[in-house]
């Protein structure tokens, strides 16, 4: 009965957080919103402000990304004045209810830049997301398997309209625990997206060694990301990208402390 209680007593806060562009349209579209156009990154810090709250004090926190089109709908569904902050609270909770807000560890940005890569996926959702399942399934072995060690993993996709976005997953193996600090839900839509559009993907894993000077040997492998799959670049290519300046085509010495492939 005490554990019932417990749970009807923690608080459940649900936030719909606004990307760039529909902040805007908010903001210059209804009074109640009473954020500026220019204040896109206060808003998302004080969000992320909110969230942090929460989470000290232990509240079921749900998060989900803004969707002006569909909180329009709800509106007129249910009868309610669109310019008002008391139907944008209700639209959170629906919302919540309804699993189009959920828990979410990470950061507001963190869930925006997820939402915005799912979004470049296309049409052939099953296809990108099962290929995406197996290239992570591997990533996860290889950092799981890594010896203690500062780690990371770099997804650069490259969108539809030649936009490229990058991101960077860090990560540490500490012993037998493996400590991250972005939600693997980013690592998966990075790759989800690069599958389905194409890009690259960088995995840097410590080696365990540490030489003179007391530095860490890192190792770098790495992957062509397209046409739903994943190849792994060969060690003399890998070794030839990172050794060779893009600009000019001078070769470049390699980097101190860094082993290229498997081998």
């Amino acid at each position: 009965m005490a554990s019932r209680d417990r749970q009807r007593s923690l608080q459940r806060v649900t936030l719909m957080i606004a990307d760039e562009a529909t902040f805007r349209l908010l903001s210059e579209s209804y009074a109640s919103f009473v954020w500026s156009p220019d204040q896109h990154e206060e808003y998302l810090d004080s969000h992320d402000g909110a969230v942090e709250k929460s989470r000290r004090a232990g509240g079921l926190l749900h998060l989900g990304r803004f969707d002006h089109d569909d909180y329009l709908d709800f509106c007129e569904a249910d009868g309610l004045p669109p310019d008002s902050g008391a139907s944008r609270s209700a639209y959170a909770v629906w919302c919540s209810e309804t699993g189009m807000a959920k828990e979410w560890e990470g950061s507001v940005r963190d869930l925006l830049v997820s939402a915005s890569l799912l979004d470049a996926v296309g049409s052939d959702v099953d296809a990108a997301v099962s290929a995406a399942g197996k290239v992570v399934d591997e990533l996860t072995d290889l950092m799981l398997t890594a010896p203690p060690g500062s780690g990371s993993v770099t997804v650069t996709v490259s969108a539809p309209g030649d936009e490229v976005t990058t991101v960077v997953f860090p990560w540490e193996q500490a012993r037998t625990e493996l400590r991250v600090n972005r939600p693997f839900d980013v690592l998966f839509a990075a790759v989800t997206a690069g599958v389905a559009n194409g890009g690259g993907l960088i995995v840097r894993l410590p080696t365990g060694v540490v030489l003179d000077g007391a530095v860490p040997q890192t190792r770098v492998l790495g992957w062509r990301l397209g046409h739903h799959d994943a190849t792994e670049i060969p060690e003399a290519e890998l070794f030839n990208a990172f050794c060779t300046d893009a600009t000019t085509g001078d070769l470049l010495p390699p980097e101190f402390g860094t082993v290229y492939g498997r081998a």
